[in-house]
């Protein structure tokens, strides 16, 4: 047994010293390490059973260890007090994205992740764009009334952005835009809440006069929406998508660069397209086609965004980029072609760039990074 294992299986068993744990994180500080990392995980995962636990103290060392970082750092508020270790917990529970090759892979040896400067995940900000043009910058502002329109007044707090409609005064519109690598959380005039995920926009007015309430959007984003009798809301994406609502909960995915247009209904009732949706059904609308279809949906992966997650399950390499694209403000470029993996598994979006990275290399996916573009080589 190598010097590498048996501080592994020290870490693993609880009986690794302050001094081992330091010999241990040099050990796996260089790149040559990652192919026994990788060995040592998996064997770690298929030897438990369902029933053995980790509790949260070693399992935030044991996810130090892949992140190349140290114990003592303050603990991810996304870990679970208790992580039961099994072939698929293990993957939420230590942060390891799986790779499954769909073609045979290239053996041959390739670097690592060339990191020049750390890329930090998104944040809070966006862009708000009044009736008469003005555009504000949310990430500057302070918190309290930033503009009034008519009867409206327009409140900014930590991360979200209200409406006050008490004088119910001439309408106008405004747009909220997150650029890419920002989140923002907006409370529409009525009261119903939406989360904008990363380069996203709604359109909406500052306040909803007449029978209806329609908004727009491109991107996506998370809608809580009051329910107000005899008066629906409505989402419109572009000319092809009308999502009418009573009063629910859902998700309406419909970025430019993506295949389909896809909302997913979590709770209550929506009609897409004069289709009406169960809790738990997603209507699906390609680019190229007028047809639409609904489909049985993995809702926890459609708002792992929404709850500070990547939900990778079954995604293509493609996906998950553009993903990381939008989330990093970065541009990934793929030098030899793309590549035919599969992806499996969930990781904290808090995570920094050079930290998925990481992971990403332990799992055979190289890269290197040049100022704010993500180059994938073979």
């Amino acid at each position: 047994m190598s010097r590498l294992d048996e501080l592994f299986h020290k870490l693993l068993s609880g009986s690794c010293t302050q001094q081992e744990k330091q010999e241990l994180y040099a050990l796996l500080a260089t790149p040559e390490h990652d192919t026994s990392l990788q060995r040592l995980l998996d064997e770690a995962i298929h030897s438990t059973t369902e029933d053995k636990a980790v509790d949260e103290e070693r399992a935030e060392e044991i996810l130090s260890i892949i992140l190349q970082a140290r114990p003592q750092q303050a603990k991810r508020r996304t870990l679970y007090r208790t992580l039961t270790i099994t072939a698929a917990a293990a993957i939420l529970a230590l942060a390891v994205v799986t790779i499954r090759q769909v073609q045979p892979a290239n053996t041959a040896t390739t670097p690592v992740a060339d990191i020049q400067s750390e890329i930090l995940p998104a944040t809070s900000g966006a862009i708000l764009t009044l009736g008469n043009g003005q555009t504000i910058p949310l990430d500057s502002q302070g918190h309290g009334v930033i503009a009034r329109q008519g009867g409206t007044s327009v409140k900014l707090g930590k991360g979200t952005l209200a409406y006050d409609d008490v004088q119910h005064g001439e309408a106008t519109f405004n747009t909220l835009s997150t650029p890419r690598g920002r989140v923002f959380r907006v409370t529409l005039p009525d009261g119903s809440d939406v989360w904008l995920n990363a380069a996203s926009s709604i359109r909406y007015p500052t306040s909803f006069e007449g029978a209806e309430r329609t908004v727009e959007l491109t991107g996506e984003a998370y809608f809580d929406i009051r329910p107000m009798a005899g008066k629906p809301f409505r989402v419109k994406v572009g000319d092809k998508t009308e999502v009418q609502v009573l009063g629910t909960r859902f998700n309406v995915s419909a970025y430019g660069n993506d295949a389909l247009i896809a909302t997913t209904l979590l709770q209550g009732k929506v009609a897409v397209n004069q289709k009406v949706l169960q809790p738990g059904e997603q209507a699906q609308l390609t680019s190229e086609a007028s047809a639409m279809k609904i489909v049985p949906a993995d809702t926890s992966q459609v708002i792992a965004w929404r709850n500070g997650m990547f939900n990778f399950e079954n995604a293509d390499i493609r996906e998950v980029m553009k993903q990381l694209e939008r989330w990093y403000d970065i541009d990934v470029v793929y030098e030899n072609g793309v590549p035919p993996l599969r992806f499996g598994g969930k990781m904290e979006r808090g995570l920094t760039l050079q930290q998925i990275t990481r992971i990403l290399a332990i799992s055979n996916v190289h890269c290197r990074q040049e100022g704010r573009k993500l180059i994938i080589t073979p």
